[in-house]
């Protein structure tokens, strides 16, 4: 059991988003998790979400009502794009951090200024950018780290998922004003963070072309080919995009193809990210006797959103605003994120590459 001294209280914001129940899961199993206040927003229904936990104390449609509790030590924010930035602000308004569903905006402006104004105050806020504690991802990271690869010349990266049509065009991801983008806020973000943390980079120079190949009229794009180049001057591609038939409708039983690789001068990463392993293989010095290696893993079972996992990001986030240390995905890294899609969808509109300024 947790001591009672590592235990928190969490305040939960939602709106309808097809990721809050999951959330209220990870907060019901995870031990760290005393108490939860529930507040929901745009017509979310509370009482669905408090059945989720029992450690639900109080509901409230009210987000000031929320805010002024003073024993919430930190937000879980699962709203819709256009509605983020103003519960972020709220939050550090009233003295609080938040961890928040990505991408956290519709543009990287919006979400640099609310990241001015946590720097302000002191606060640790950060990304739900949960595969960077999927063990394949640590594991690859460390190998680079450590010089297994080489010098990374290429990463690829491929986040295919279900048609749009098992996913409700009316939702409101498929709305610019509500979600910014398509694909790539939704689920091509995750790869962007993932592509740039591997590789500790920036990407500096984004081309892209962004379109629509599903037969229904969106107002974003549901396929999106991204070519990037990172700081130290090694590329990298994206494909992502709404295109597999035969999936089961809804957002938690879609079918994916997704899917990592860095590839350097001593060395390559495969990561299937549907599998339980993935494949690395290194000449370097200190690496080579291992030739190719096949490494798997067996996690715990969890209920969490992003299994056993996705239980440690959330841990790792609560220790951060009592330490005061780094949240596991920062909402800088949202930030940079988010610079990635803007121009990514200003290259897709003008055919021209696009660069990304220095922070």
């Amino acid at each position: 059991m947790t001591s009672s001294s590592d235990r928190f209280v969490v305040g939960f914001v939602s709106t309808p988003h097809p990721h809050s129940v999951l959330h209220m899961k990870t907060l019901d199993v995870l031990d760290a998790i005393e108490t939860v206040h529930v507040c929901g927003l745009e017509g979310e229904d509370v009482d669905m979400l408090a059945a989720e936990t029992d450690k639900v104390a109080s509901t409230t449609n009210n987000l000031d009502e929320l805010l002024a509790r003073e024993d919430i030590d930190a937000l879980v924010v699962s709203v819709r794009n256009d509605v983020c930035p103003m519960v972020l602000e709220a939050g550090i308004a009233a003295g609080k951090g938040s961890l928040f569903e990505k991408p956290g905006a519709l543009c990287a402006d919006d979400l640099r200024r609310i990241m001015e104004l946590a720097k302000a105050r002191g606060l640790v806020m950060g990304a739900m950018f949960q595969n960077r504690t999927n063990p394949k991802v640590v594991e690859t990271r460390e190998a680079r780290r450590d010089g297994a690869l080489g010098t990374v010349m290429a990463v690829e990266g491929r986040m295919v998922t279900s048609q749009v049509r098992y996913r409700d065009p009316n939702h409101w991801l498929f709305r610019k004003g509500m979600s910014g983008s398509g694909i790539l806020s939704w689920l091509g973000c995750h790869h962007i963070d993932l592509m740039s943390y591997m590789m500790e980079e920036r990407i500096v120079e984004v081309t892209a072309l962004l379109g629509n190949q599903n037969p229904e009229r969106l107002e974003v794009e549901d396929t999106a080919m991204l070519a990037v180049r990172f700081e130290g001057g090694g590329l990298g591609s994206l494909h992502a995009g709404y295109h597999l038939p035969g999936s089961d409708a809804g957002y938690t039983g879609a079918s994916y193809d997704s899917f990592l690789a860095l590839r350097g001068s001593k060395g390559y990463a495969r990561m299937p990210m549907e599998e339980d392993g993935y494949t690395l293989y290194s000449q370097a010095p200190g690496w080579e006797a291992l030739g190719e290696q096949y490494r798997s893993f067996s996690p715990p079972d969890s209920k969490a959103y992003g299994g056993f996992a996705g239980e440690r990001f959330l841990e790792d986030y609560l220790q951060a605003i009592r330490t005061g240390g780094e949240a596991p995905a920062p909402i800088e890294a949202a930030v940079h994120v988010l610079e990635v899609i803007d121009a990514a969808i200003e290259s897709s509109e003008t055919g021209r590459s696009v660069s990304i300024a220095k922070p």
